[in-house]
């Protein structure tokens, strides 16, 4: 009984050292992408979604249309980013100034 008592106190005093997360964790879900309806997402929301997928710096190049384009960078390179203004997805990435 006492071995088992010494064992829950070990275990427990060992839980509590653990180190704790302090930064809140980032989901990134996007479920509100209005599939099939006329509404478009802002031009602010398809920068949001370029970023979720891996580029920053992003500049608006074009926000009319049906597609939406962005300047961005990653891995030290420039990229135009286009966005499905109405479904809210990177539909197309080209590199710039390569040929």
């Amino acid at each position: 009984m006492i071995k088992m008592m010494v064992a829950a106190a070990g275990l427990s005093v060992g839980l509590m050292m653990m180190p704790v997360a302090t930064v809140p964790a980032k989901a990134g879900v996007n479920i509100d992408i209005n599939i099939g309806g006329k509404k478009r997402i802002s031009c602010r929301r398809g920068a949001r979604i370029a970023e979720d997928y891996g580029y920053f710096r992003i500049r608006a190049r074009d926000c009319s249309g049906g597609t939406y384009s962005y300047f961005g960078r990653r891995n030290g390179k420039s990229y135009i980013i286009y966005v499905d203004s109405r479904r809210g997805y990177v539909s197309d990435v080209r590199r710039v100034g390569y040929y």
